[in-house]
């Protein structure tokens, strides 16, 4: 598993080599490279479409928002690593809300 920038870094060589076909198999390529992308805003209409399609072709895996726990797209053998990251987030969002509220 690599960073975002280390990622999107190779995705942008790739596109520019002509070895990608377009933007969206670019952002597929991301999340599989990175293993776990957390959504915790919103993305643009024709990524999160293309992530959608390459969960139904079993390309990535999804678990949606619930809660305090992210949106998440995943590499398909890295979904403890993505529970786990959901957990982690949320419960560093608990923490913020009990220093404001105390």
């Amino acid at each position: 598993m690599m960073s975002l920038s280390a990622a999107t870094e190779i995705a942008k060589d790739l596109l520019d080599q002509g070895k990608i076909a377009d933007v969206a198999a670019a952002n597929v390529l991301i999340v599989q490279m990175m293993g776990v992308r957390l959504i915790d805003s919103q993305m643009p209409a024709a990524a999160r479409k293309a992530l959608n399609a390459a969960v139904k072709a079993g390309e990535l895996g999804h678990l949606p928002k619930k809660g305090l726990l992210p949106e998440a797209y995943f590499h398909k053998n890295a979904k403890p690593h993505a529970k786990d990251l959901r957990e982690r987030v949320a419960r560093e969002s608990i923490a913020a809300i009990q220093k404001v509220c105390v």
